[in-house]
């Protein structure tokens, strides 16, 4: 008997009737549009909503799916491997986070083009030590 020692948690009452907050939460764009994302009716996802309000320490079910299972429902997700990679890549270098990580002097002559070609653009930032242009920081006035 698997169901022997379930725990049946106890109902919390909500402040407002249910009828009144499902109503609400039906017609609610946000509510629709998250039930699209999880590709469930919005019907369903409202009763989960109530579900979990009413019982709070009711724990949401983990849902692991293997990466094949995953691919074939969206080619697009990541798999494991696709984000260690990713990972490895922004650990090297290869994959640029910013600017800063390519001004260490240590990638002379290839730090700007990578950045660049990140951006999708060949705009030298306002402020960049390209921008400057080998010209001195302008004096400021009361220092003479």
């Amino acid at each position: 008997m698997s169901g022997e020692n379930t725990v049946v948690p106890e109902t919390r009452k909500l402040k407002r009737p249910v009828e009144e907050i499902r109503a609400e939460l039906l017609v609610d764009a946000d509510v629709k549009e998250q039930a699209r994302l999880l590709q469930i009716s919005v019907e369903a996802y409202v009763e989960k909503i109530l579900d979990y309000a009413q019982h709070p320490q009711k724990q949401m079910p983990l849902q692991i799916t293997l990466d094949g299972d995953l691919k074939a429902k969206d080619p697009k997700a990541a798999t494991v491997a696709e984000i260690q990679d990713h990972l490895d890549k922004l650990i090297s270098g290869e994959v640029i986070i910013s600017r800063a990580q390519m001004r260490d002097g240590f990638s002379a002559g290839q730090g700007d083009d990578r950045y660049k070609a990140a951006l999708a653009s060949d705009a030298v930032l306002k402020g960049a030590p390209e921008s400057r242009g080998g010209t001195p920081p302008p004096q400021d006035p009361q220092k003479g």
